[in-house]
């Protein structure tokens, strides 16, 4: 289940198709930060921070 926030799932993926959208049309860098790993997958980077440090 792909969630955003308090968003329904409909609404959800409906947002994350928004923004992939913009970033392949507009060429716009979309910074999400989550802890929603299935969300984090569907991005080209994900940059981890544990304990205060990138990894």
């Amino acid at each position: 289940m792909n969630q955003l926030g308090n968003l329904d799932t409909k609404s959800s993926s409906e947002v994350i198709q928004l923004l992939k959208k913009a970033n392949k049309e507009y060429g716009q860098t979309i910074v999400m930060i989550t802890h929603n790993m299935e969300i984090a997958k569907m991005a080209d980077r994900i940059i981890k921070i544990e304990d205060g440090k990138i990894n």
